[in-house]
């Protein structure tokens, strides 16, 4: 790929049309090298230019036994998105049971009165598949094992308002995930249509921007940087290669001696930590992908691209008892000079020992400015034990919460599939490595990302994160911030019963024990869909100021897969306490997306209701006396548009004086 002349200049529409065609009708199998090279000038071409957007998410496991009062018939109409502001729906992951469509989908967009686009699953995707403009890395994946993926980009100026329409008079279950971007005007002013064509759909836009995938960053020859082997002894780390500045490194490819003992890390720019950090076998995979790609046992390649402005120092280090012959190469784009806007390859590795099923395995907490590519994972299990959830900017004034559904999805794929998605994702199996790549959607952050991954109890899980960031160096902050964290008292769930239209027949927080009780060893029952068990007070730890409560239940209950996430309404309580060191008003950033009550002293001071389109965050006062003050939590967990997450942010601000 890096010999072409596509790689020295810029390729044209045309014949990048042709060939993202061709390459998308065999995306579910294994595509030829120059079919994986037109792919990877499309997605990762300019990945490491910091997008600005605001990221968002929507998720949904829904079935008329398991959210009562919903899904009531042929006709019955459900939001699942309701968007104010400019930008575009970018990425619809749906599954089903098999047979006939359960929806007829609609978008609404700018205020329309009517759809300008209404389609059953089946129709989006053919087409999409049909529509040849390459406005996404690719418009869409082939429908593999019941799973259907729609990448053509949905703009709005003003507002999105995306419902489903009833086709079946019941159905048995549904999963659907939805990842839009506000705060962006990368296509403003243009429109996509459906028009009817025969059975299905036809799609078309009005005022698209001239999509040129790719756009260069230099006309200058490329060049390789080659390492000679080296040996390298046990416990000893060793610099493979540097190549000189300003450039763009295009593929690094590292080939090994030995098994799971060779770490590979990456310097950039005179940094004195490490921006990548990996065993190279967990960086690489097993993958033959868009990303990573395995040419032999031992020997593979990265194609994620690596700016750096001076150098990018590539070492090797001997993690074994046995001697590791290693050698490699950088294939280097040399540029005029590294843009302001650009970011740093950043990967980390990190494992759970062992998992206890309610608190996640850590993926990754950054702080600085940047935005994350995705992640690999491994030995993660069954995936019904919990999936993705990021927490954007939980520092800042507005952070941002994706939450996605059971692990098996995050990958494009349903109902445990595998194979390849290129460019967006590879699922080899839980244990042996899978990959997503988020090309469509990218999460920037400004102040900081936390990557959490939920898992059944006994496990040890691994993770690759990828992201680019701002600074060369290394910023993360280790298991889940846990020096700046907080324990909090935690007890639940507790159903809250609910009619046949599914609305709440007692107050929301009556199921709850009196906290005086639980402080005097009560212990009371807590109950999820069939499973339940008697408890008091549990300890969790939040991951900076988050607390996840998700997999609360799991202090007592084995779990029936996913189904124990589900149900209409539970509610749950959380208690920690805040020292001051004089009567004060203590200001506090809140976030949730349920009803809840926020307690301080025994005084409620802050009722919230819940937020349709997930997490708001929210200031509120904390009337603080000199010395130890409570801080109770009274929360709830209902469907909406972040599937069962249950939860909240609660970050006091800094005392003035």
């Amino acid at each position: 790929m890096m010999n072409s002349p596509w790689s020295r200049g810029r390729l044209g529409l045309v014949v990048l049309v042709l060939g993202l065609a061709c390459a998308g009708r065999v995306g579910a199998g294994k595509l030829e090298a120059a079919d994986l090279g037109r792919l990877r000038m499309a997605a990762l071409d300019d990945l490491f230019v910091l997008r600005e957007y605001r990221a968002g998410k929507n998720s949904f496991v829904e079935s008329p036994e398991r959210h009562q009062g919903v899904w009531t018939g042929a006709g019955y109409r459900y939001t699942l998105l309701d968007l104010e502001g400019q930008g575009s729906l970018r990425h619809i992951w749906t599954t089903r049971g098999d047979g006939d469509p359960y929806f007829d989908w609609e978008f609404y967009v700018d205020g329309e009165s009517a759809p300008s686009i209404r389609a059953t699953d089946v129709q989006l995707i053919a087409g999409a598949e049909a529509f040849p403009v390459p406005v996404a890395p690719a418009n869409y994946l082939p429908v593999h094992n019941r799973a259907f993926n729609f990448y053509l980009p949905v703009p709005f100026d003003r507002s999105l308002r995306v419902e489903v329409v009833q086709r079946q008079p019941t159905f048995w279950l549904w999963f659907c995930q939805m990842d839009y971007r506000l705060e962006d005007n990368a296509l403003a002013g243009a429109r996509l249509f459906g028009h009817p064509a025969g059975d299905g759909v036809a799609f078309s836009y009005v005022g698209l921007p001239h999509q040129q995938r790719t756009a260069s960053a230099s006309r200058l020859p490329m060049r390789t940087e080659e390492a000679a082997p080296v040996a390298v002894a046990p416990g000893d780390r060793r610099r493979l290669l540097t190549a000189r500045g300003p450039a763009i490194g295009r593929e690094c490819r590292i080939r090994w001696e030995g098994g799971e003992t060779l770490r590979l890390l990456v310097r950039y720019d005179g940094a004195e930590s490490f921006a990548i950090d990996s065993p190279a076998h967990r960086f690489f995979g097993p993958f033959e992908g868009v990303s990573f790609y395995r040419h032999a046992t031992n020997d593979a390649s990265c194609y994620l691209p690596m700016p750096f402005r001076q150098d990018a120092e590539i070492w090797v280090e001997n993690q074994g008892t046995e001697p590791v012959a290693v050698a490699g190469s950088l294939q280097v784009e040399p540029v005029p000079a590294f843009a302001a806007a650009w970011g740093y390859l950043h990967a980390r590795h990190a494992r759970t020992d062992r998992t206890d099923g309610h608190r996640p395995h850590q993926v990754l907490y950054v702080r600085g400015r940047g935005h994350w590519v995705g992640m690999t994972l491994y030995r993660t299990g069954h995936d019904h034990g919990g999936g993705d959830f990021a927490v954007i900017d939980g520092e800042g004034e507005r952070p941002a919460f994706l939450h996605g559904i059971n692990g098996e999805d995050y990958f494009t794929f349903a109902w445990f599939g595998q194979g390849a998605h290129h460019p967006y994702a590879m699922a080899h199996s839980n244990d042996d490595g899978r990959y997503r790549h988020h090309f469509e959607n990218l999460y920037p952050f400004r102040e900081s990302i936390a990557i959490e991954w939920g898992a059944f109890a006994g496990l040890s899980p691994e993770s690759v994160a990828v992201w680019y960031q701002d600074v060369p160096g290394d910023t993360t902050v280790a298991d889940g911030a846990r020096a700046e964290s907080v324990e909090w008292d935690v007890f639940g769930p507790v159903p809250i019963p609910h009619d046949a239209a599914g609305r709440a027949t007692v107050d929301l927080f009556s199921v709850l024990p009196r906290v005086e009780d639980l402080d005097a060893g009560g212990q009371f029952e807590c109950r999820l869909v069939k499973e339940h068990f008697t408890a008091g007070w549990v300890k969790e730890w939040s991951v900076g100021p988050m607390l996840n409560l998700t997999y609360l239940g799991r202090h007592g209950t084995k779990i029936d897969y996913e189904a124990e996430l589900g149900g209409n309404g539970h509610a749950a309580l959380a208690r920690r306490y805040l020292e001051s060191d004089r009567e004060r008003t203590a200001r506090c950033l809140f976030a949730h997306d349920d009803p809840v009550e926020v307690w301080v002293n025994r005084e409620c001071v802050y009722r919230g209701e819940s937020r349709f389109n997930g997490f708001e965050a929210n200031w509120i006062e904390l009337p603080l006396r000199r010395g130890r003050n409570e801080i109770v939590v009274r929360l709830t967990n209902y469907f909406n548009r972040n599937f069962n997450w249950s939860g909240f942010l609660f970050r006091v601000a800094k005392d003035p004086g």
